[in-house]
């Protein structure tokens, strides 16, 4: 934007001299002198070539005038519309999201993975789901959803403007592992190592719970 804006300034320059110069050229129109007779005395020829004498050497000074009125005006408008565009430009350049807004940004949407996760979850431990046709279909998606949630909140926790917004992004993370584990447990082929129901539901709750920590007043979302 500065190099099209210095190019513009140019360009009226040149356009302002350009209208100087074809200002300047005098015009070479012939001008028809009454004959004279030969009768006629030599004392009133310079009473009648004085007015042509003297309007054609004002009319190279008038012009001269006009034009370097000209070029300092397109000068003059060319170097504002510089100064507008940087202006303009240094302020578009200052102007950007805070790292509060950031977060809250990402927070938002981490919220609304985890919820999504968190329901299918829940779907996941309802009664018969473990033995049904679509068990690993549903355990899968869910794999995938819980690593795009970590990559998420593994970011949020390392860009959070202060130490409360970092805790509660860790404390999501915390419980997503922590959920995410015991699952997995529980679908393992070591029978010894299947965790009881209780404690599934209640790591799947204790992930929702942290979930709300994300919902703080300061996001502008009741909890």
């Amino acid at each position: 934007m500065v190099l099209l804006a210095a190019a513009l300034a140019a360009g009226l320059l040149v356009a302002g001299c350009q209208g100087t110069i074809s200002g300047v050229t005098p015009s070479r129109t012939p001008i028809s002198l009454p004959t004279r007779s030969p009768h006629e005395t030599s004392a009133a020829q310079p009473t009648a070539q004085e007015p042509a004498t003297s309007a054609a050497a004002e009319s190279p000074a008038a012009s001269s005038s006009s034009g370097s009125n000209l070029i300092w005006l397109w000068i003059v408008l060319g170097a504002l519309v510089l100064i507008g565009i940087i202006v303009l430009v240094a302020r578009s350049g200052r102007r950007g999201p805070k790292p509060g807004e950031v977060w809250q940004a990402r927070a938002v949407d981490a919220y609304a993975q985890g919820s999504a996760l968190h329901d299918a979850m829940q779907m996941a431990e309802a009664p018969g789901a473990l033995v049904a046709q679509d068990a690993a279909a549903r355990w899968a998606d869910i794999q995938r959803r819980a690593d795009d949630l970590g990559q998420a909140l593994y970011a949020m926790r390392e860009a959070a403007p202060d130490e409360d917004k970092r805790m509660r992004t860790a404390d999501v993370l915390a419980a997503l592992q922590s959920v995410r584990s015991v699952m997995a447990a529980e679908r393992g082929t070591d029978v010894t190592r299947v965790p009881p129901p209780e404690m599934v539901r209640s790591r799947l709750m204790a992930f929702g719970a942290a979930l709300q920590g994300l919902r703080a007043p300061d996001d502008g979302m009741p909890y």
